[in-house]
C-alpha cells in the first residue's frame, strides 16, 4: 500500500510498542523506589521504643565548706601598761585552722591610726611551732597583712609576739601617748 507523500512515512508499530514498553519499566521502577522511599521513612520516622526503663540516684546534697580559725588565747596577747622605751612585751597564741584549707594572714585591726607610737613600737612574730621562722620584724603602724602560710584542715602552729620600744626612741613628747589595736588573724579558702 502506497501513501501520499504529503502524509509522511506511515507509523512503525514496533517502534511505538518499544517505547511504551520502556515507559512503562520506567514506571516500574519510579513505583518501586516510591514504594521503598515509604518504607525507609516509616521505619525511621515512626519508630518507637517498645521498652523503657528509668533508674534515680537519690539524695544528691551539697554543702559549701567553712573556713574557721580556732584560737587557743581570746582576749588580750600583751599586756602594753607602762610600756617605756627599752622595754619589751611578749605573748603567744596558737591558732588551729577549723574549717577548709585556707591561706591565713595576721594583721592589726582597729589600730588607732593618729598615734606616733605606733610608729615607734617594734613588733616580731615568730612561728614557734611545728617550725620556727620569723613571719615579721617591723613596726606596728605597717603590720596590715603578713602571710602566714596555708593552713590544712585542722593544722595548728603557734607564734609569739613581741613588742619592743626601742631605747633611742626616748622623745619626750611620746610620754603618756597611747594606741590600741586588735590583732586580726584571718582566713582565706583556697583550693
Amino acid at each position: 500500500m502506497s501513501t501520499p507523500e504529503h502524509l509522511g512515512p506511515p507509523p512503525d508499530p514496533v517502534g511505538r510498542s518499544g517505547a511504551l514498553l520502556r515507559d512503562r519499566w520506567l514506571l516500574s521502577m519510579l513505583i518501586a523506589f516510591g514504594v521503598m522511599a515509604l518504607v525507609v521513612v516509616s521505619v525511621i520516622g515512626f519508630s518507637g521504643a517498645y521498652f523503657s526503663s528509668r533508674s534515680t540516684s537519690p539524695d544528691n546534697a551539697f554543702t559549701a565548706a567553712t573556713v574557721e580559725l580556732d584560737l587557743a588565747r581570746s582576749g588580750s596577747l600583751i599586756d602594753g601598761a607602762g610600756l617605756f622605751p627599752g622595754a619589751s612585751e611578749a605573748g603567744t597564741q596558737t591558732v588551729t585552722n577549723g574549717g577548709h584549707r585556707s591561706a591565713v594572714t595576721l594583721g592589726t585591726g582597729d589600730l588607732s591610726a593618729s598615734s606616733r607610737l605606733a610608729d615607734v613600737l617594734q613588733v616580731v612574730v615568730t612561728q614557734t611551732s611545728p617550725s620556727t621562722r620569723t613571719v615579721y620584724d617591723g613596726r606596728l603602724s605597717n603590720l596590715a597583712s603578713v602571710a602566714l602560710g596555708t593552713f590544712e584542715r585542722g593544722e595548728s602552729r603557734s607564734y609569739e609576739i613581741a613588742v619592743r620600744w626601742p631605747a633611742d626612741e626616748d622623745d619626750p613628747s611620746l610620754q603618756g601617748a597611747d594606741v590600741t589595736f586588735s590583732f586580726d588573724w584571718r582566713a582565706e579558702s583556697v583550693a
